[in-house]
């Protein structure tokens, strides 16, 4: 049976990932550095994951950690990331450091230091997009930027076409839409996906890249940014009424995907 690393394997996704590739008896390591931000400062590992997966509290950042850690792993899910369009543009350092080398040192050990890794998955997000696909009835589809603060003061809160001006109308953004990041979060999740296609093109090793967007459900941290309008309602409905419950489900689809991938 494989030996899957997942980095970032304590966090809400990963979690659920290292739960379900449990059940199919996959040997899981999880590597986290359990950051207070979104584990809060007395995080216990859940009981089931403690038992059941070779967990190291390390950081994606510590290079001869990680070229230990990637040792006898024939699949990485590379999960590891500071999350957070928001708290991205005033905390670019941390974002970059951690996103962008974090991805380089896996690849380094990869190439660099004796292992039987067989194929990468990368957690991208929707974000390399940036505002997405819009239609002017002028231009065709266009990729508006960011909204103009003068707008918004006005109640004007559409996109306009970056090329008149005018109102466009919002389209499904697909797979092959313009790489458009708006924020720094953006563009280092753009940076890691290009790091993988590059790398693991030219040394033949097989990866898959998928973009998240809006993931939530049961067991979710209230304190990551990532989390946004989540929290404030959350801590909203508390406060309203302690009577007051609401529950998430997590959706099973991205979980699916990943494990065909793995097999493929």
């Amino acid at each position: 049976m494989k030996n899957i690393l997942i980095t970032g394997g304590a966090g809400f996704i990963g979690r659920c990932i290292v739960r379900k590739l449990l059940l199919k008896g996959y040997n899981i390591r999880v590597y986290d550095n359990l950051s207070p931000q979104v584990h809060g400062e007395f995080f216990q590992i859940p009981e089931d994951l403690n038992k059941n997966v070779d967990f190291w509290k390390e950081d994606i950042r510590d290079k001869e950690s990680l070229k230990k850690a990637i040792e006898n792993q024939d699949i990485i899910i590379h999960l590891a990331a500071e999350t957070g369009t928001g708290q991205s543009m005033y905390e670019i350092s941390k974002y970059v450091d951690t996103n962008i080398s974090g991805t380089a040192n896996i690849l380094d050990c990869i190439i660099n230091s004796r292992n039987c890794v067989q194929k990468i998955i990368l957690s991208s997000s929707r974000a390399v997009y940036g505002e997405g696909k819009y239609k002017c009835k002028i231009h065709g589809f266009v990729y508006p930027g960011t909204r103009k603060e003068s707008d918004m003061k006005k109640g004007f809160f559409e996109n306009r076409c970056p090329v008149c001006g005018m109102p466009v109308t919002l389209c499904a953004t697909t797979e092959d839409s313009m790489l458009h990041p708006s924020s720094v979060y953006g563009i280092t999740k753009q940076i890691q996906e290009k790091l993988i296609q590059v790398v693991c093109s030219s040394i033949g090793l097989p990866y898959v890249i998928y973009r998240y967007q809006n993931v939530f459900g049961a067991g979710q941290s209230l304190s990551n940014p990532y989390t946004g309008i989540l929290s404030i309602f959350s801590n909203f409905c508390f406060l309203v009424s302690s009577t007051f419950s609401v529950s998430f489900s997590c959706c099973s689809y991205s979980l699916i995907l990943l494990e065909i991938s793995i097999f493929f």
